[in-house]
């Protein structure tokens, strides 16, 4: 048997999964420093693992096995119990399942409610779960979420509705408040934050911030009147106090310079402080009393999750583009692995360089890889990211590293709109979608072509979901500029995704365009790639889920039915998935057809 390319090889091997688009990927207990839940991929299919940290490397013990994979997990104050979520169909709509260590039977929670999209999950100590649960108002009589609890048998009620899209951030110590985020008027990009009293359902407190956002990071450990948020006051995200009370809201550690996030150390005493700045993150102890600051030494890179554990010690998953996804722990100045997984290392990957350049509305931070071995100028793959409020980080990415290996420079631009870079860069969008976007990009081509490291007539242009939309745009606005494209799961027909969207997802897209289809049809249709078919003279290949809810298959169909009325060259693929491919195989069949794609449209 011919020994596999080596980005098959990295792509196979074992890996910890940093993110979930439907729950944690990581979660610990509360009570006990040395239990959690993880995501990984051991066998082949992204599962549910409980590891024991009180021995090194950690103790690995695999929970769930579905067909579809799993994604979304999390586990109870003293570790006995696992929740994960059961969306059998990959469309993100389902329930959780409770499961006693040890057991291999699970309770489904809240069985008696209709299914929902996953909001939140906070297990408490007196074994009540609250979870909360996005609906789609077209079919839930306005009712856009729901709050209920639980008990570890399944049954329960519903204690809280309200018509806007919102999340379960967390649950007070006493169990009697629980703090939401929400989309006031579903405008996701301007979150604000909502104290709800659980005994009836009363609104306590909340709070809005007019065109900024506010975004919820938990009550403290035994004062329900002081919640940890963060701010958009600044443009960066800063930490903050919040009385539901009084009202009063008071900064915290202001001087970081980037995107902050926090998170309460278990005593109350310090914040565990993750600063975001240029696509990499840091992490700090803040003390409250003295308001000193510790930084907490990682190498440079990604944290996709971080905690501070009872015995204080700080847990966190860390990568970065030439560093696979590992749990950490950080304790006394020392960094350890905890996590060993079976099977083979993946293949070294080169080290990634940062670009600035100066953009039409300020400076634009680009990533970018260069192949080993070759010469530049290089064919080159423009990969922009999802989102598109996202953004590209210095992160693992064996997709990436596939292009590289194959001898493709890669190229990820963090354009408007991305996070990170304050809040003014996300919201420079609104109205012009894909255009903005593009502006961008097309700044850092041009500035990477006139260096020397493009070679101008060999660029092509690939991407998924909101990447997947761009690539789609590029191709019918820009059709002289790009060799080829490939759109993973793409946003290609706003009338029809606005048909079969879900309502979360149909006040996102309002958000991002200043209203709803209804109200600006011109502008839905200029922010659609179908509106350009016509033009696309560059093959494309195309693939879509068929049960994805994110980016609905049938609006990929049209637009790839229309390209083919029009005589274009496309390949399309459906998967019976969701928008996420929950196997390695099938994303390395998807990977290894692209690889052919490019070679045989972007030659090396």
């Amino acid at each position: 048997m011919a020994e596999l390319p080596t980005w098959e090889q990295r792509m196979r091997a074992p890996a910890l999964l940093p993110g979930s688009l439907v729950g944690p990927a990581i979660s610990w207990a509360k009570d006990r420093a040395d239990r959690g839940v993880l995501l990984a991929n051991p066998g082949g299919r992204t599962e549910v693992f409980r590891f024991d940290s009180s021995t090194v490397p950690a103790t690995l013990t695999q929970v769930t096995d579905r067909p579809a994979g799993t994604l979304g997990a999390a586990i109870s104050p003293d570790g006995e119990l696992v929740f994960w979520f059961d969306d059998r169909a990959g469309d993100e709509l389902g329930r959780w399942e409770c499961q006693r260590v040890g057991d291999r039977g699970s309770a489904t929670l809240l069985a008696d409610l209709l299914p929902a999209y996953p909001a939140g999950i906070a297990p408490l100590a007196d074994g009540r779960v609250f979870v909360g649960r996005m609906l789609d108002t077209a079919t839930s009589d306005g009712v856009g979420f729901e709050l209920a609890v639980a008990t570890a048998d399944g049954s329960g009620r519903v204690v809280y509705r309200c018509p806007d899209p919102a999340d379960l951030v967390d649950v007070a110590h006493d169990g009697e408040l629980a703090l939401l985020g929400f989309a006031p008027a579903g405008d996701w990009l301007h979150t604000g934050v909502r104290v709800v009293r659980v005994s009836d359902g009363a609104v306590v407190a909340q709070l809005v911030d007019d065109g900024r956002s506010l975004v919820g990071a938990g009550f403290h450990p035994a004062d329900a009147d002081r919640v940890l948020l963060t701010h958009e006051r600044l443009d960066f995200s800063t930490p903050a106090l919040w009385s539901p009370t009084t009202g009063q809201l008071a900064d915290v550690g202001t001087s970081f310079e980037g995107d902050v996030s926090a998170s309460w150390y278990p005593d109350g005493r310090a914040l565990l402080v993750t600063v975001l700045r240029d696509a990499r993150h840091r992490l700090f102890r803040l003390d409250l009393g003295s308001g000193q600051v510790t930084p907490l030494v990682t190498r440079p890179g990604t944290v996709a999750a971080s905690c501070a554990r009872p015995d204080g010690s700080v847990h966190a998953l860390l990568s970065a583009s030439d560093q696979p996804v590992s749990l950490i722990r950080l304790a006394n100045g020392t960094q350890t692995s905890l996590v060993v997984l079976p099977g083979p290392v993946p293949a070294p990957v080169g080290p990634v360089a940062d670009v600035y350049v100066e953009g039409p509305s300020g400076r634009i931070h680009a990533l970018v890889h260069q192949p080993a071995g070759r010469s530049a100028p290089y064919p080159t793959v423009f990969m922009p990211h999802g989102g598109p409020t996202a953004q590209d980080l210095d992160v693992w990415n064996d997709r990436v590293a596939a292009l590289v290996d194959c001898g493709y420079a890669v190229v990820r631009v963090n354009y408007r709109g991305s996070t990170g870079y304050g809040a003014a860069w996300r919201d420079a969008l609104h109205r012009q979608l894909g255009f903005i976007e593009l502006e961008d990009i097309g700044a850092v081509r041009d500035y990477l072509e006139r260096t020397g490291v493009v070679d101008p007539p060999r660029v092509s242009i690939v991407g998924g979901s909101w990447g997947g939309f761009l690539t789609l745009m590029a191709l019918g606005t820009q059709p002289d500029r790009w060799r080829s494209g490939a759109a993973m799961v793409p946003l290609a027909d706003q009338v029809t995704a606005a048909e079969d969207s879900p309502s979360f997802m149909k006040a996102y897209d309002a958000a991002l365009m200043g209203g709803t289809i209804e109200e600006l049809p011109d502008a839905y249709r200029a922010a659609s790639p179908i509106t350009y078919a016509e033009a696309v003279i560059a093959p494309l290949f195309v693939t879509a889920g068929e049960n994805d809810p994110r980016c609905p298959v049938r609006q990929v169909d049209t637009y790839v039915q229309r390209l083919r009325d029009l005589g274009k060259t496309v390949r399309y693929e459906r998967s019976p998935t969701g928008h996420w491919l929950p196997d390695v195989d099938m994303r390395v069949a998807e990977m290894r057809r692209l690889v052919e794609f490019l070679a045989e449209t972007l030659p090396v």
